[in-house]
């Protein structure tokens, strides 16, 4: 179990990834998986202290380097404790973290802070500010017991004084009584804007009238936003009602919300942002509610995207749509080879068995590149439909295709395959595309399968039709990705001629079972 020092001293490396090194996603992604693996399964509460820290009551000075920097970073945002409940799910602490790893400033004020913690779903969390150094340890005490954000207290709006300006948040900062109304913009999502406030509302709102009111007032923000042409304010907008609709609970007025919203011209634009900026994750999400419209604006976008970068990034976006997928089948039968081969990628993907009909059909394409992405679709859907296209994809004249078929041929969908395979494998020249044969083979580990590979791997003739050595360690692989269903027939083996050989079949018999 790891202790307080260490837990603060990985919470501070995934916070100042984020917040100073923002293109660094593989430590990102290293730093926060540690801190959630070394974090104990319970309940636990980070309060800020003079001196450093206090996790669950133990402190923890601040010392140097990254430690003091997260004491500076939480001081400068205001934090002053943090309530994490046991069984939070690694999505909400995630957002937790992404939140509170922006620079410092970017929020007007801790109630800012806190709008957008609740928008980014993180309505679990207790996040409560530092206490006010001129209230008494009773006072102090009391705000750590009741969370402003829990209660739905009128604490957690910003305070106004009796003249109805907001009330100056430090000595140094600006008020509406120094320079007017105050607007905050929004950057990319990471500053706090109008939009945030709304839902921020929205998520205290308890009756329905209050709860028309506020989607009323986050429609209008979201319709002068598109207007503008501020796409991120939209995607806040969208994103909270997506956000909010499961935690409020059944209001049909969310659906009308969203589709008012969201027209097609601008879910298009909606989808472009899933490939750039910062926010793909939530825009992907808004697509996702959408269901098949999201899936065809997605679908388009990828269609005519003119980098690969772009088209690669639409494709991961529908990897994760649930809906729509007849609009996949369809989109085979386009002209260009190009949207047939990516669209023949997602199916594969997908494991779209609907789409296998259609898939046969392009095995005949003229385009060795078209039927590669569909001979490796149809090995990863496999099922009895799928057997005869993969049959002559195995026999196609392009090696490429060949290779394709049998490394994407999932061995469980297509146990049926196990002689045309062993067949196909036997009569093929090119060493590359036989191994892949083989491997294929192993992964089926049928009875058929095992006794094909098992022949391949005999050495044949003890002077003519001897086999090549490179051959037989190809088998003896395909028989080590059977699996222990193999072991008799590696253990066979253990005496060949062949060094090579014995040392395979030695190997292979020591991590069969890893």
């Amino acid at each position: 179990m790891s202790t307080p020092v260490a837990l603060i001293s990985d919470l501070a490396t995934v916070i100042l990834l984020l917040r100073d090194f923002p293109d660094r996603k593989e430590e990102q992604r290293a730093a926060f998986k540690r801190f959630v693996a070394d974090m104990p399964h319970a309940d636990h509460v980070l309060r800020v202290t003079p001196g450093g820290f206090a996790w669950d009551q133990i402190e923890v000075p601040v010392g140097l380097g990254e430690v003091s920097a997260l004491h500076d970073h939480f001081k400068g945002h205001g934090v002053g404790e943090i309530r994490i409940p046991i069984g939070l799910m690694t999505s909400t602490l995630l957002s937790l973290v992404r939140v509170l790893a922006v620079p410092v400033g970017t929020y007007g004020s801790f109630d800012h802070l806190t709008a957008r913690l609740d928008a980014a779903g993180c309505g679990t969390i207790t996040v409560l500010p530092l206490p006010d150094p001129a209230e008494s340890p009773a006072v102090q005490e009391a705000q750590r017991v009741v969370s402003p954000s829990a209660t739905g207290a009128t604490g957690s709006r910003p305070r106004v004084d009796d003249e109805g300006h907001l009330n100056a948040l430090g000595p140094d900062a600006l008020t509406e009584a120094k320079v007017g109304l105050m607007h905050f913009v929004t950057l990319q999502m990471q500053t706090l804007g109008p939009t945030d406030v709304l839902v921020h509302e929205l998520a205290g709102a308890t009756s329905d009238a209050a709860i028309t009111d506020r989607l009323n007032a986050i429609i209008a923000a979201g319709e002068a936003a598109a207007r503008q042409g501020d796409w991120h304010e939209v995607l806040v907008a969208a994103y909270g009602l997506v956000q909010l609709e499961g935690r409020i609970g059944e209001h049909r007025g969310f659906g009308i919300a969203l589709r008012r919203l969201l027209p097609r011209s601008v879910l298009e634009q909606i989808a472009r942002l899933t490939a750039q900026g910062t926010n793909k994750t939530e825009a992907a999400a808004v697509l996702r509610r959408m269901g098949a419209d999201g899936t065809e604006v997605l679908l388009h976008a990828m269609v005519n995207a003119e980098e690969m970068a772009e088209r690669r990034a639409y494709f991961t976006a529908l990897k994760d749509m649930t809906e729509g997928t007849d609009l996949l089948v369809h989109m085979l039968s386009h002209d260009q080879w190009f949207v047939v081969r990516n669209v023949a990628d997602l199916c594969g993907e997908l494991r779209l068995e609907k789409a296998v009909p259609a898939l046969a059909k392009q095995m005949g394409n003229s385009d060795e590149r078209v039927r590669r992405s569909v001979a490796g679709a149809l090995g990863r859907i496999g099922g009895s439909g799928a057997a005869d296209p993969l049959r002559r994809a195995l026999r196609d004249p392009a090696p490429g295709v060949r290779l394709e078929a049998a490394r994407g041929l999932d061995g469980r969908r297509n146990k049926n395959l196990a002689m045309s395979v062993a067949v196909a494998a036997d009569d093929e020249t090119l060493p590359d595309v036989q191994k892949e044969m083989f491997l294929a083979l192993g992964r089926i580990g049928s009875p058929e399968a095992i006794q094909a590979l098992q022949k391949a791997a005999e050495p044949g003739g003890k002077v003519f039709r001897r086999k090549q050595v490179s051959i037989r360690l190809a088998a003896v692989a395909g028989l080590h990705a059977a699996g222990p269903s193999a072991a008799n027939a590696l253990k066979d083996m253990l005496k060949d001629d062949e060094r090579d050989v014995r040392d395979a079949v030695e190997r292979s018999l020591a991590t069969l079972w890893e």
